[in-house]
């Protein structure tokens, strides 16, 4: 055995050089393999893709903020009937007489109050706010029925034939309704800001007045004008604080410098 090493030292080497490359041949397949799985996959993968309908993403979009033109076109139209409630410009100064300039407020009660409020609260439904459309959609309501008492084609008092106290309990009726909600509406408000607060504060005292000044319109007339011009005159006050929220929401950074603060509540 000594003289066959002798005779051919490098058997040993070779036989050595040779498994090596076997193990380096066996590793290359495997690798070779492994990468023409890998490669054959990919078109694979891609008539996947081609083959599936796919759904692009949607571009990213800006929404603008519902909210100031909820509060102008809220209160706008409250201003006006505020100030028919409070007796201004009226004969006597009497906001229950058959004459006065409440259908001043029907142009208002049918396309900003009702319209232009009822398209903010869907754009608030829109960007996520439920409170927000709830509050500017309902309000919306409010002004398009209020409206539907001012047109003489309806004739919704000629209904009651001249049962004038029915007619004014209908009336009361309809407005402590809004009462009650104003107030799940200022529960649902407290941790919003101090203005908001306020507009429905004023707004609940206004509805409370006006139906009381309506449930005793016919047994205490006197009586009666005195709280419906009370009741008038917390509407005109709601109406400037819905106004002064409502332009805080205009005075934003990319248009003005100058700031109105709605009292963050902590």
């Amino acid at each position: 055995m000594s003289d066959t090493r002798e005779a051919n030292p490098t058997a040993m080497d070779t036989t050595e050089t040779g498994s090596s490359q076997f193990h380096l041949q066996k590793e290359r397949q495997s690798t070779f393999h492994a990468e023409n799985g890998a490669v054959a996959s990919l078109p694979q993968r891609e008539a996947h893709i081609h083959t599936v309908s796919q759904v692009p993403l949607p571009p990213y979009q800006k929404l603008a903020n519902p909210g100031p033109l909820g509060l102008l076109a809220f209160a706008l139209t409250t201003f006006v009937l505020g100030l028919y409630e409070c007796g201004a410009g009226l004969p006597h100064s009497n906001p229950q007489g058959k004459v006065g300039p409440n259908q001043a407020a029907f142009g208002l009660a049918i396309f900003f109050g009702g319209g232009a409020q009822f398209v903010a609260g869907i754009f608030e439904f829109r960007v996520g706010n439920t409170f927000g459309c709830t509050v500017h959609c309902s309000y919306s309501a409010f002004w398009l029925s209020y409206a539907m008492f001012l047109i003489p084609s309806l004739d919704i008092k000629g209904q009651y034939n001249g049962d004038e106290r029915a007619y004014t309990f209908a009336i009361g009726i309809y407005l402590i309704v809004w009462c009650f909600l104003t107030v799940l509406f200022l529960l649902a408000a407290l941790r919003t800001n101090l203005s908001i607060i306020l507009v429905f504060f004023f707004l609940i005292i206004a509805y409370l007045l006006l139906s009381i000044a309506n449930f005793i319109a016919t047994e205490h007339p006197a009586q009666s004008v005195k709280v419906n011009k009370a009741g008038g005159a917390f509407t005109v006050i709601c109406a400037f604080v819905a106004f002064y929220a409502g332009a805080s929401g205009l005075m934003v950074p990319e248009t003005t410098w100058v700031r109105f603060p709605l009292g963050e509540i902590p």
